[in-house]
């Protein structure tokens, strides 16, 4: 009876990816594993600009070489659940008639962006405050666009999302 009792352990523990052998090797000190890894929001397919008309308009306010003040305003459009957007932004300067991603700072670390739902209200303003000094440094003269990625979400593994431009120039 024992013997049969170890068997089906056995089986059990190996089917569940426990026995001996089937475990990965623990991550080297100070790394992060992959599992844990959220790929950087850069990389995530994004559909082109104005697919959809959600009535967002991002405007650049109070800019200076280090930030600026984004306003966002939703008025009119399709939006078919609750409009939103996160932490992230792309940063990107215009060379000729291109936009080009304009390149980050060095760091010791991987830079990585939080994930809350900054909900974007319909028919009204919200404004946010950009430093970007400490990501890319002072930025020089020349004509920018900070990208926001706007999600409109219906419910979990239902939305879409496009990116909504707020174009600037520092002189």
């Amino acid at each position: 009876m024992k013997a049969y009792l170890l068997l089906a352990l056995a089986a059990a523990l190996t089917m569940a990816g426990c026995a001996q052998g089937t475990a990965s090797a623990p991550p080297a000190a100070g790394t992060t594993p992959p599992s844990a890894q959220t790929p950087a929001p850069a990389e995530t397919p994004v559909p082109p600009e104005a697919q959809w008309d959600w009535g967002i308009t991002l405007t650049a306010e109070d800019v200076t070489p280090a930030g600026l003040t984004l306003t966002c305003t939703q008025s009119g459009g399709s939006p078919t659940g609750r409009l939103q957007t996160g932490s992230y932004y792309s940063l990107e300067a215009q060379e000729g008639e291109n936009w080009v991603s304009v390149e980050a700072l060095p760091h010791d670390f991987e830079v990585g962006w939080t994930d809350e739902a900054w909900l974007i209200p319909m028919e009204d303003t919200v404004q946010w405050t950009v430093d970007w000094e400490w990501l890319y440094g002072p930025l020089p003269a020349g004509t920018y666009r900070l990208g926001k990625e706007i999600i409109d979400f219906r419910d979990s593994g239902d939305f879409d999302k496009q990116m909504a431009y707020a174009q600037f120039t520092i002189s």
